[in-house]
């Protein structure tokens, strides 16, 4: 009985190592590089590449830092899948090298695991091993010392510009702020010191635009209603300013009313009253004086703004302000 048990374990046995040799011999592991030999410091692409048949799972190690004992890992590339022929697959994986140590380094071969199809147990396949050389650099002792480099100059990032950018704008903002104070405050000071501008007098700006209207000659080219109608404003302008009589808004009866208390000589009075009257004809009536009383017309507006300003000079109570004044004060006693 025991000797059947060990036969029928010995066959097991047999039978597993059998399978994992068979499937390992289905796995081709290649470890190759350009060149054995490099200089110190220098990289060099190490490459790992795995034929097998289709149905087989790869399982890639994890690289640390250093491939063996002064043989470092500078980079791993993801593995890739490269084309092979029928039911069988290609994959390779690059690791770049270096070294900073001088000599011959053997780089043994390397693990890889593997399995087949849906079946969790794992298996290994060897790359073959290799010989790396590395160098010094030659140098040329009879030549002669060299100056040490200075630094690099790096062009300059954004985030290294944008403190400057925002200082700069920042100054600028400022500076304006002081300047609009200032230029605010001198304006507010100017405004403050600036005496104000004497008024014209409104004699003075009556017997102006009434020789600029002579000077004009509107009635001479037919334009007697416009010339009327200005006439009759400059004198009703004058009334309103100089007296504090509503003239501009008054009918002629209503200003002849209104001039009656402020002691203007009746031949005046008259004199205005003509002209207004004749000046209402013209444009509502549209009569058609003549040559003669167009200019008589304008003549008795300018005497009746002489004669009323003689009166204001003589008597400074009847300007508008004072006339104002004195008529409330009647009015309340």
């Amino acid at each position: 009985m025991k000797l059947k048990t060990f036969i029928f374990v010995t066959v097991c046995c047999a039978s597993i190592l059998t399978g994992s040799s068979g499937y390992s011999q289905s796995v081709v592991a290649t470890l190759s590089a350009p060149s054995d030999t490099i200089l110190i410091g220098q990289k060099l692409p190490l490459s790992i590449e795995i034929n097998a048949p289709e149905n087989f799972n790869i399982y890639w190690p994890f690289w640390g830092d250093t491939l063996v004992s002064a043989i470092e890992i500078v980079s791993a590339g993801q593995p890739e899948k490269l084309s092979a022929g029928k039911d069988i697959q290609t994959s390779r994986q690059t690791l770049q090298i270096t070294s900073f140590d001088t000599g011959f380094y053997y780089i043994p071969a390397q693990k890889i695991q593997f399995s087949v199809g849906t079946d969790s147990s794992k298996f290994e396949a060897l790359t073959n091993p290799l010989m790396l050389q590395v160098n010094s650099v030659s140098v040329d002792t009879t030549l002669a010392f060299k100056p040490i480099k200075g630094p690099v100059k790096l062009p300059l990032t954004f985030a290294e510009i944008l403190p400057w950018v925002i200082g700069i704008l920042g100054i600028a903002l400022l500076v304006f702020l002081v300047m609009k104070y200032f230029v605010n405050r001198s304006s507010r000071l100017r405004e403050i010191t600036e005496s104000p501008k004497p008024l014209i007098p409104p004699y003075v700006t009556a017997m102006n635009e009434l020789e600029q209207l002579r000077h004009q000659k509107l009635w001479q080219s037919g334009r007697v209603k416009e010339y009327y109608t200005i006439l009759a404003d400059i004198v009703r302008v004058y009334i309103e300013h100089q007296f504090g009589v509503m003239a501009v808004e008054m009918t002629t009866d209503e200003i002849m009313t209104g001039i009656k208390p402020l002691g203007i000589n009746n031949e005046a009075v008259s004199k205005l009253g003509q002209s207004l009257e004749l000046s209402d004809l013209v444009k509502f009536a549209k009569a058609q004086p003549s040559a003669l009383e167009n200019d008589l017309c304008l003549n008795h507006m300018i005497d009746f703004v002489r004669e009323s300003h003689s009166v204001v000079a003589n008597n400074p109570e009847n300007e508008s302000g004072k006339s104002d004044n004195t008529l409330q004060t009647s009015e309340i006693e």
